[in-house]
């Protein structure tokens, strides 16, 4: 198997994220992680939020009353500005030392709201080759047309690339564009699994 580039996914996968805890919280309790999941995979708020297709005071104000939240609109988004708390340790070390044998790219559905954050406080675009964020590009995660739009901009075939993802439907749209796909939760997880895929060692400097 002959592997080019690696693409990650962002939240859970390279960063710390709270989203489920907080809005189990702003629900007292009410909305689980499953809960939590498939607003965010079936939800047409979301769905446009993630393509650019609404501003975030539009997603906001139909989420509260999708979800059934007794908050504001305005609450919940100042909230939600708080789920990404920023790479986890070790997390920006491993990509530095992956990047001289590997283009490096993150495929993440995500808003303008993350992408200024992204941007301007964590600089991840000094981290990657390329980012590849979905309310960019207008496509989303399972959908096949967005691993293969990240493909074609690596200019690195699907089955050249690997491609990690905390969403079991986000890696199966991965595996349905021909690349190889491997679910993983948290840094923890990722590490071992390049461990065990033979990236390892001297490939980057956190091993």
């Amino acid at each position: 198997m002959t592997i080019r580039a690696l693409v990650f996914d962002l939240a859970g996968v390279l960063l710390d994220f709270g989203g489920p805890e907080s809005l189990h919280k702003l629900s007292d309790g009410r909305i689980g992680n499953e809960e939590f999941f498939r607003f965010w995979s079936e939800a047409r708020c979301a769905h446009d939020f993630h393509c650019g297709r609404c501003t975030p005071e539009e997603f906001a104000w139909q989420a509260v009353r999708e979800l059934g939240l007794r908050v504001t609109s305005e609450r919940f988004l100042d909230e939600y500005q708080t789920w990404l708390r920023g790479p986890y340790p070790g997390a920006l070390e491993l990509l530095e030392g992956l990047r001289p044998r590997y283009r490096i790219a993150c495929l993440s559905n995500t808003d303008v709201v993350n992408v200024r954050k992204f941007d301007e406080e964590l600089q991840l675009q000094n981290w990657f080759d390329e980012c590849f964020y979905s309310n960019e590009i207008g496509l989303r995660k399972p959908d096949p047309k967005a691993y293969l739009h990240v493909s074609k901009a690596l200019d690195v075939p699907p089955h050249e690339i690997l491609f990690f993802d905390d969403s079991v439907e986000c890696v199966n749209g991965a595996i349905a564009a021909g690349m190889h796909a491997h679910h993983v939760t948290g840094f923890a997880e990722l590490e071992l699994r390049l461990i065990q895929l033979g990236i390892s060692g001297d490939d980057y400097s956190s091993a």
